[in-house]
């Protein structure tokens, strides 16, 4: 397990994955946020915004990663867990619960602790979906190929330059959630460094083990994606109409809405730049009562993170919203939302048993680990 972040170490970072990737002891996985499918291409001439999510994958394959994973998974995972710690919350009657501020946003949560720390708690004590599709990598696969932890190496590539920080945290074994993140940037460069051009690479599927996501886990990406899986999600598990998405996809800085679930009123927020929670979280301060508040740092959400292809200009921004909403709503994906993802329910039957088991809250959840001193 590396001992650096690779924050600003770039050539490094290159150097060690292409030693991991050289040991023939190590199994090497890598995941792909959402964002990244979408903003890619612009390194290699593609319009923002369009779709190279197969492209990706045999992009990384040549690299030489031997599985390739969709962190949508792992976003599928978390508002899974999102949905029921919400309801359990609700039929207790438990208002002093809300309001959950979204755990995904690393930018959000670094913020949160420095300007706002008495809010803190109030975060969901659920791991962003890139930490929870790394532990569930280097789980499974131990499982799978019964090889120990030290033998599997989790890569990630990320939109956000931030997430480096996210290989930091630690599961109860004292193991990272995620051993590596590159951030796209970083991917384009590498990937020209070893003579790949993403337009002559054949597309890939998704590795066998762990395929597939639905349409709520590759939403996340983008403003407004993740109130779009909470509701459409919780509207799945109560058995009643699921609220009209269209509303959510809006570029609005701040989308605010009053939302009806079978016996269950809801209101939610969503608000992108710390400037713009500031006003919104005013109003909570003044009384308002909010259940659920999605923050992202970044414009547009995953989309405008700081490790995207650069300049990040409005109409690239757009570009790529529109592009990964429209990605989300593809046919290739397995689902809707994550319960009928057939992959989320292997990973529940096979390794996690339910929603807020003890072994899903170890490996699923935020830690509080002392690590070792030597």
């Amino acid at each position: 397990m590396p001992d650096d972040i690779y924050l600003n170490k770039q050539e490094e970072l290159f150097a060690a994955l292409e030693k991991e990737l050289a040991d023939p002891e190590k199994v090497v996985a890598v995941q792909i946020a959402p964002a990244v499918r979408v903003s890619v291409g612009e390194g290699f001439g593609y319009a923002p915004g369009e779709d190279l999510t197969g492209k990706t994958v045999g992009l990384l394959k040549a690299l030489g990663f031997d599985h390739v994973v969709d962190t949508p998974l792992g976003a599928d995972v978390n508002i899974y867990e999102e949905a029921y710690e919400i309801l359990h919350a609700l039929e207790r009657g438990d208002d002093d619960y809300f309001p959950v501020f979204n755990s995904c946003c690393i930018g959000w949560r670094l913020y949160c602790s420095r300007a706002h720390a008495d809010i803190c708690k109030h975060i969901s004590p659920i791991a962003s979906p890139h930490m929870i599709t790394g532990s569930i990598i280097t789980s499974y696969l131990q499982k799978k190929l019964n090889l120990p932890r030290k033998r599997i190496v989790s890569v990630s590539i990320m939109p956000c330059v931030l997430k480096k920080y996210e290989t930091m945290e630690r599961l109860p074994d004292g193991s990272p959630y995620v051993d590596y993140v590159v951030t796209t940037a970083e991917l384009i460069a590498w990937a020209k460094k070893r003579g790949l051009d993403l337009k002559s690479i054949p597309e890939a599927e998704f590795s066998e083990l762990l395929p597939g996501s639905s349409k709520d886990g590759v939403v996340f990406g983008v403003t407004g994606g993740l109130v779009e899986a909470l509701l459409t999600t919780l509207a799945h598990v109560l058995d009643v109409e699921k609220e009209d998405e269209t509303f959510f996809r809006k570029d609005d800085t701040i989308k605010e809405r009053k939302v009806k679930l079978g016996e269950y009123t809801l209101r939610v927020l969503t608000v992108h730049g710390f400037a713009n929670f500031e006003k919104a979280f005013k109003e909570i301060q003044a009384g308002k009562k909010v259940h659920f508040v999605e923050v992202m740092n970044c414009p547009y959400g995953c989309v405008g993170g700081p490790g995207q292809p650069l300049p990040p200009t409005e109409e690239k921004l757009k570009a790529r919203a529109e592009g990964l909403r429209r990605a989300a709503d593809s046919k290739r994906l397995f689902a809707t939302v994550p319960q009928e993802n057939p992959t989320l329910k292997m990973l529940y039957r096979e390794l996690l048993e339910r929603p807020g088991s003890e072994k899903a809250r170890d490996l699923l959840y935020f830690h509080k680990v002392e690590l070792p001193k030597d």
